[in-house]
């Protein structure tokens, strides 16, 4: 694979942001003309190497080969290790665009919410962690933001516009992250652990999902109102929604669990493996606004974000990064995500604006 031509390129540049040249300047990325002659062609020499998979010296070689100035691979890494916050900066406004996007007077936003985890070269755990959303109307990237390992699953992390309806799995159901959510004019719907003890119910007490949810038959979900204590602050009011799995669906879910328990070495609770046999929703949404049945339907939609991981890691190879130090593994993240999200704002456009992709100038 080759860098991009001279013609691609500046069809590439009319994708970036405004502002992308004068940012790799305050951002330090870009301090003196001596490797590269402008931003520009740093820039295309960080993505090539993101998207390429080669290493550090194939890189230099395809670039020369290309027409780009001599840069020693010593020089690239050096690079490398200065741009990671410019290359975020690009990939944070590429992300903004599209929760700019214009909207039917009335409709709400709904949005899902996750993580996923990349690893280093011989890493046997997590070593970063990408927390991103992204608006189920269009399927595209609206926020994200690279941490490390430690960096926690918080609903709180992504900005949220008065109307937004947030979709989140188990480990998203904090106290804080939801007053957030509530307090910014949104909503959530949160997968909800059985072993979840901070629920109560209208009298004060303590609300038992897995109790409640026995009685259900399937078909039918159960709908109860609840209310979710916030330390110091006033609880959040809403509703715990659940329905039972068909058999079949719920011994495939059986399973999961007892091969999760497995690979952890633990003896797993048998209402652990009860609790498979259900799915139990936390929402504030109010029951005037979508009742039991469409809260579980709405969280169906949940599973698309997997899907993008999914995509991010077999297409673009996110998933394992071949740098050890810390900022130029950043770097190589954020080329990769500036890259995936270029994809996403010409598909856009081409849809859009006009059949060859991109605007003319």
């Amino acid at each position: 694979m080759a860098p991009p031509s001279a013609d691609e390129w500046k069809i590439i540049e009319g994708l970036l942001p405004g502002g992308w040249e004068d940012a790799a300047r305050t951002q330090k990325a870009f301090r003196r003309v001596r490797y590269t002659s402008a931003p520009g062609d740093l820039l295309r020499l960080l993505l090539f190497h993101a998207v390429n998979g080669s290493g550090l010296r194939e890189t230099v070689v395809q670039a020369k080969a290309a027409g780009l100035r001599a840069m020693s691979q010593v020089a690239l890494y050096k690079r490398l290790k200065t741009s990671d916050r410019w290359l975020e900066w690009i990939a944070a406004q590429l992300a903004s665009r599209f929760r700019e996007l214009p909207r039917i007077e009335g409709s709400r936003r709904v949005r899902a919410i996750d993580s996923t985890t990349i690893r280093q070269p011989a890493s046997k755990g997590t070593d970063w962690r990408l927390h991103y959303t992204i608006d189920l109307g269009t399927l595209s990237c609206d926020w994200q933001e690279l941490t490390d390992a430690k960096g926690a699953e918080l609903l709180e992390r992504a900005p949220i516009n008065k109307g937004d309806v947030l979709l989140a799995d188990r480990n998203f159901l904090r106290p804080l992250g939801a007053r957030a959510v509530v307090e910014a004019g949104g909503d959530l719907v949160v997968r909800l652990r059985w072993t979840h003890s901070l629920l109560l119910d209208a009298n004060g007490k303590r609300f038992k999902a897995l109790t409640h949810a026995r009685r259900l038959r399937v078909g039918r979900p159960g709908d109860w109102s609840v209310r979710l204590p916030v330390p110091d602050q006033d609880p959040v009011e809403g509703r715990v929604v659940a329905v039972r799995l068909p058999a079949p669906l719920a011994a495939r879910a059986e399973r999961r669990a007892l091969k999760s328990s497995e690979r952890k070495q633990k003896t797993p609770d048998k209402r652990s493996l009860e609790a498979a046999h259900f799915v139990l929703l936390f929402t504030t949404l109010s029951p005037t606004v979508l009742d039991a049945a469409g809260v579980l339907a709405l969280y169906r939609c949940r599973w698309q974000i997997e899907l993008v991981f999914k995509r991010l890691k077999q297409l673009l190879k996110l998933g394992l990064v071949p740098h050890k130090q810390p900022a130029v593994a950043r770097s190589w993240i954020a080329a990769k995500l500036v890259i995936s999200l270029l994809l996403e704002t010409l598909y856009r456009n081409s849809r859009a604006l006009s059949p060859w992709g991109y605007a003319i100038r």
